[in-house]
């Protein structure tokens, strides 16, 4: 056979196993998956039994259907009670507000909607970032930068919400103070590696986000790489209980710099909270 022929014929069939391949590879990166998890807590009393929380992570400015109407579709099948958006709604390189309010605009009109920062935001400018954060709270979104609040349902719910550099810090501890013995508290942080500085604070609930999954999940659901913990990390994907501290890391939504996924299809989580017989 002659060399221009075999390399005729090579490429055509690496052509072909391209193309046969690449839906395969499109849907790793748009079928969407809702994962849910029971938080079993003797905390969780009355009105908090049953109480379901969404969590819509590391979006970065990704649209699921025009309008993101398939990611919406979703979000309501869910029931929520609460949504809480946990960073990186908008993306650096992308920094398309529109997309990004758009989205966190109509959740708020599904349920009660709080959002912390994430990285990405934490790129923009200091001006930037507070006029996102306005802009969000002009669309019905509660921002919660290093801020706390008690949900009114009758029994003690606190949300603590801390801005994307501040997880592993002195402020979560004082956020943390003078609380209630008997009151569930549930953060809101971007970053998983921080889980020691979580389970420090004394925090019952963590809902985190920026692992990605480690964009490839290897066999037995191993992730290849997070940002902050390097190849092979440990906090991907899932829940992680550390000492009384229980974690959640969401695959997320959107990618970023790495751009394919694989065996790691973006993810919606919710949270169902139940008390412990």
């Amino acid at each position: 056979m002659k060399k221009t022929t075999f390399a005729a014929l090579t490429a055509a069939g690496t052509a072909a196993a391209a193309a046969a391949s690449a839906p395969f590879f499109r849907r790793q990166n748009t079928d969407l998956a809702a994962s849910h998890y029971v938080f079993r807590s003797p905390k969780v009393k009355g009105a908090l039994e049953g109480f379901r929380i969404t969590q819509v992570s590391d979006l970065h400015n990704r649209e699921f259907g025009g309008d993101n109407c398939m990611l919406l579709a979703l979000v309501e099948a869910q029931l929520p009670d609460l949504i809480v958006i946990t960073g990186d709604l908008l993306d650096s390189y992308r920094p398309d507000r529109r997309i990004a309010l758009s989205a966190a605009g109509r959740l708020a009109r599904l349920a009660p909607c709080c959002y912390v920062t994430g990285n990405h935001e934490h790129r923009l400018s200091p001006e930037g970032l507070a006029a996102f954060c306005r802009e969000l709270e002009d669309v019905g979104v509660t921002v919660l930068r290093d801020e706390a609040m008690v949900l009114g349902l009758g029994t003690g719910f606190r949300l603590i919400g801390v801005d994307c550099p501040h997880g592993e810090t002195e402020v979560l501890q004082t956020l943390m103070e003078n609380r209630p013995a008997e009151e569930l508290n549930l953060l809101l942080s971007h970053k998983p590696h921080y889980a020691a500085a979580y389970e420090r604070a004394g925090v019952d609930l963590v809902l985190t986000g920026h692992a990605h999954g480690g964009q490839w999940r290897l066999p037995g659901g191993v992730g290849l790489y997070a940002p902050g913990q390097g190849p092979l990390p440990r906090y991907t994907a899932g829940a992680y209980r550390l000492g009384k501290t229980v974690m959640y890391v969401s695959r997320g939504l959107g990618n970023s710099c790495f751009p394919q996924r694989l065996n790691n299809k973006p993810e919606l989580v919710t949270i169902i909270l139940r008390g412990q017989k």
